[in-house]
């Protein structure tokens, strides 16, 4: 099914290497909206909402001028959109509270060779929505949520006390259950599945992550 796209951005070059980009999969994708300000964004949503945002973040206009601010209405206001921020901002503690709200973010530099890789894997995770979770099970979860964590198969394996091949073995079933075919894609679907929720050392004891 052909998804419908409104891709925004301030730069004419961007928006047409976006635009570009998607028309290279007419079968997949249909942009119906394009856009230079957060303004023009939010009025050509209100008139047609589409499945797929994919907007700059530091954008003209008059009501939205802050990123933050336009990123959190169309959270809020379009919950079923699939929402790509690309932007060149490089600040840890911007992007993590821009990834905190559930939207996905990708340098304009890794633009042209990850966005529809974003994209696939989106809507793979979306079309499982209505699976439980839990057909992961509670190890493949944790080991899942540790790996988006940082942690690396060598340091969840001293962790858990289990061996590197088990850890291994558990991080291959979870990237089959989740349709992931790399580590990109399994970051990627574990997000979108509502895994990335960090473990906390300090409050999650082994005793309670080793439960079946």
């Amino acid at each position: 099914m052909v998804k419908t796209v409104l891709i925004a951005d301030d730069h004419p070059v961007c928006l047409l290497g976006l635009k570009t980009l998607l028309n290279t999969r007419k079968d997949l994708y249909n942009v119906v909206h394009e856009s230079m300000n957060s303004d023009d964004v939010m009025m050509k949503l209100a008139i047609q909402p589409v499945d797929i945002i994919i907007t700059d973040l530091c954008m003209p206009g008059i009501h939205f001028p802050d990123g933050i601010t336009m990123v959190r209405k169309l959270v809020r206001d379009y919950p079923q959109c699939i929402i790509v921020v690309v932007t060149m901002i490089s600040n840890p503690g911007l992007l993590a509270t821009i990834r905190s709200f559930g939207v996905k973010v990708l340098s304009k530099n890794s633009m042209l060779t990850d966005l529809l890789k974003i994209l696939r894997c989106s809507s793979r995770s979306m079309k499982m929505a209505e699976k439980p979770i839990t057909q992961l099970t509670q190890r493949e979860t944790e080991v899942v949520r540790l790996l988006l964590s940082g942690m690396t198969v060598n340091e969840i394996s001293g962790y858990f006390n289990r061996t590197k091949q088990t850890i291994s073995a558990q991080k291959k079933s979870a990237m089959c259950k989740l349709g992931a075919a790399n580590d990109f894609e399994l970051f990627q679907c574990a997000q979108t599945a509502g895994l990335g929720t960090e473990v906390s050392m300090s409050s999650t004891t082994k005793s309670t992550v080793l439960l079946p």
